[in-house]
């Protein structure tokens, strides 16, 4: 059945590949933080349209034969590259369109493995952790590729495009420094997630990220146990959650623990906000109370 479905698919984008490129003005990313990147990068100039709805699983998401049709009427689609949607559907995506240019966000990042800050996620390519965006650092890689490619498309906006740039870059510096700041006087480094999103954050200020999802999956009883012990030794008593992601066994380990359970939202898509928003939580919760 889902063969069926994808040869309709493709059938419906072909049709879309016929336009001439140059008339083409849409840019396609694969999830909100990328879309705020990018219109920070290029202002209102494109129509930015974002693969991943929100409140959507970035792991097994599967596109609409709309978003397909959308998506091929692109003229640059700026993938992250590791997320697990990516895997099962960019293969397919370059055979439905065949003349969008494809750039990944991932390029001249320093990506982080699954042994690293306790990041585990099975579903994603080589045990690669995709969530580049969650690192400052990272997102001004991120904007000078999109600022690279938009330069070269139109060379007569380069000069906009580079304002916009300097500016954009120049707000995540005073991001970055608001964050070491706000960290500066913790009393811990270490913090508990159920899906671990902030391996990126959790290495760029030299946090200890402990993960109660395991291997990309629901934990067992016994890893339970495990967070549950390591959590009162650190004297965790702050959970992460996800809305896009189970939350039960994560208030299980935060009612065990007595600790509060706080929800973040990486894939929001004002970006600066939430990293301003998740700093201050984090700072909450690195903070021990005896």
């Amino acid at each position: 059945m889902k063969h069926i479905f994808f040869i309709f698919i493709l059938f419906l984008a072909a049709g879309c590949t016929t336009q001439n490129t140059r008339e083409r003005n849409t840019i396609t990313v694969s999830i909100l933080p990328q879309k705020y990147i990018v219109e920070q990068i290029a202002g209102n100039q494109f129509p930015v349209n974002v693969m991943l709805p929100p409140g959507a699983s970035p792991a097994d998401y599967e596109p609409s034969p709309q978003q397909v049709e959308n998506m091929s009427n692109s003229f640059i689609y700026f993938y992250v590259g590791h997320l697990g949607f990516e895997k099962s559907w960019m293969k397919r995506f370059r055979e439905a369109a065949e003349d969008v240019d494809y750039i990944s966000s991932s390029k001249r990042i320093d990506l982080l493995r699954s042994d690293v800050n306790h990041v585990h996620e099975g579903d994603h390519e080589h045990g690669t952790d995709p969530h580049i965006w969650t690192s400052p650092e990272n997102v001004k890689t991120i904007s000078r590729t999109i600022y690279e490619t938009l330069k070269q498309k139109y060379p007569e906006k380069a000069d906009t495009f580079k304002i916009n740039l300097d500016y954009f870059i120049s707000r995540i510096d005073s991001l970055d420094y608001h964050i070491r700041t706000e960290l500066a006087d913790t009393t811990s480094n270490s913090f508990m997630i159920f899906h671990p999103a902030l391996g990126y954050y959790a290495r760029d200020y030299h946090l200890d990220q402990l993960s109660i999802e395991y291997e990309g999956k629901s934990p067992s009883p016994a890893h339970m146990k495990k967070m549950i012990d390591i959590a009162a030794k650190k004297n965790i008593n702050t959970v992460f959650v996800q809305n896009q992601f189970e939350t039960s066994k994560a208030r299980a380990v935060a009612k065990e623990i007595n600790a509060n359970v706080e929800s973040i939202d990486p894939l929001a898509e004002n970006w600066l906000q939430e990293m301003y928003s998740l700093t201050a939580k984090m700072k909450k919760a690195l903070t021990t109370h005896e």
